[in-house]
């Protein structure tokens, strides 16, 4: 059976303190699934053909605008963070979908001591991605909601700095909060899923994982919408 692990595996060494982990490796694999298909996108796109990839770029770009606009209720800002929120949505829920290719994780593995290690990991299902990514967006979030004053009109002029102080300590202390609950959820969600698939593919590799395969399809874009929208509603708060 699999070695199952919360944590990274490491693949390859580099050196003595450098190591590949199989996260790494899916990582590496999704950005290139994404890269090809934004380029042929855009290769598309300026050949002036309208078909599926570039209608359905269309849609998806027309489609959270609106969305994040109906939150933001400032076209400038929209545009600003647009690019962050929608791309995360599509990262995540890409990493969740290419778990779920039979055999990308379960087929691609090297013997070890403590088993055999997949190559192979669903990068969500480690703390470290969704902790970067999560510290990352609200940091740039905070930077860009920071050049529109009305986002931060609790703190006026007449505040007494004594208070002002107290303010920005817990408005800090909720943003560490915001940061491990986004990490947390996402991570446990998409770990304990990849688990479930396969304990089930271990006891009847054909039938038994499929339906499950189906709920977990579903629950990886569910995840990368939760993490997109909460992401998005903390410019407000």
């Amino acid at each position: 059976m699999l070695h199952i692990s919360l944590s990274a595996d490491k693949i390859i060494q580099i050196g003595h303190n450098f190591y590949l982990t199989n996260t790494v490796l899916a990582t590496w694999v999704t950005m290139i699934t994404l890269i090809f298909f934004a380029g042929l996108a855009t290769f598309f796109l300026k050949k002036e053909k309208n078909n599926y990839l570039v209608l359905g770029s269309k849609i998806f770009v027309n489609f959270f605008y609106n969305f994040i606009n109906g939150v933001t209720e400032n076209p400038k800002l929209t545009w600003l963070i647009l690019p962050l929120i929608a791309t995360l949505f599509v990262y995540i829920t890409t990493a969740n979908w290419l778990g779920l290719v039979p055999g990308f994780i379960g087929v691609f593995v090297i013997q070890t001591k403590e088993g055999a290690i997949p190559i192979f990991k669903s990068i969500n299902a480690d703390l470290n991605t969704t902790f970067s990514m999560a510290i990352t967006s609200i940091i740039l979030l905070k930077i860009t909601s920071s050049k529109f004053p009305e986002s931060k009109d609790y703190l006026s002029n007449g505040i007494n700095k004594f208070v002002h102080f107290i303010i920005i300590f817990f408005e800090d202390l909720s943003e560490m909060t915001r940061i491990i609950s986004l990490s947390f959820r996402l991570t446990g969600n998409i770990f304990a899923g990849e688990v479930l698939l396969l304990v089930l593919a271990f006891i009847s590799p054909y039938f038994i994982p499929v339906p499950f395969m189906f709920l977990e399809f579903f629950i990886g874009l569910f995840q990368a919408l939760v993490f997109s929208v909460l992401i998005l509603i903390f410019v407000k708060w």
